[in-house]
């Protein structure tokens, strides 16, 4: 899956001329953390909600007087992030799941031929993992203990396909108790699972747990 099926296209940005008061208004009127700064259509940089806060650190000089600061007079340029990371709508979001995790940022902008063409974050990955997952739809989960061999897994797929069943997801884990072998989380079609249950035990294969 590429970064141009999950990214939000209806980008809200800010000028580097602008205030850290109107940057903080955008923020909170539509609940973002992070806003892309723009001149024309190209990409200045992006101020988040981290760098207005940091902008607010003050510290004592010289008598121990605190400077008061006016964000109605502080430019965004000043706070910005300048030469952001950025991905292009043919990326893997994969790799742009590994940029968010290395850089320790909540987002991306996605820039195609200079142009800024929509931004991908965090929440944009996760709403996608849990899709992936099914995990807001109604459905049932088999979780199975299984050799690593490829056939075993093809012969469980088998038999669910076998009773009419759509599996949703697959998830894998070791199993503590013997390292040779995986646990496989099943997700399915809401079902009832005790008749998959005693076919794929007929098979000689353990489950670890059911849920309707």
């Amino acid at each position: 899956m590429i970064v141009d099926e999950i990214m939000t296209r209806k980008v809200i940005t800010i000028k580097s001329g602008d205030t850290l008061y109107k940057a903080q208004e955008l923020m909170v009127k539509n609940s973002i953390r992070h806003l892309p700064v723009v001149q024309g259509k190209e990409l200045d940089g992006i101020i988040t909600e981290s760098d207005i806060r940091g902008a607010f650190v003050t510290k004592s000089i010289g008598s121990g007087k605190i400077t008061v600061l006016d964000p109605k007079q502080m430019k965004v340029s000043d706070y910005m992030t300048r030469d952001p990371q950025t991905v292009g709508p043919e990326t893997n979001v994969e790799d742009a799941a590994l940029l968010i995790y290395k850089n320790k940022i909540g987002s991306i902008p996605v820039i195609d031929n200079n142009k800024l063409v929509g931004i991908i974050s965090i929440l944009d990955m996760l709403g996608l993992f849990i899709d992936l997952m099914g995990i807001i739809h109604s459905s049932s989960r088999v979780d199975i203990i299984m050799d690593k061999d490829p056939k075993n897994f093809e012969s469980v797929s088998k038999i669910i396909h076998d009773q009419d069943l759509n599996i949703i997801s697959v998830g894998m884990a070791p199993y503590a108790k013997n390292k040779k072998k995986q646990v496989y989380f099943f997700r399915l079609d809401l079902c009832e699972t005790a008749p998959l249950v005693k076919k794929i035990e007929k098979a000689g294969f353990k489950v670890l747990n059911a849920i309707d």
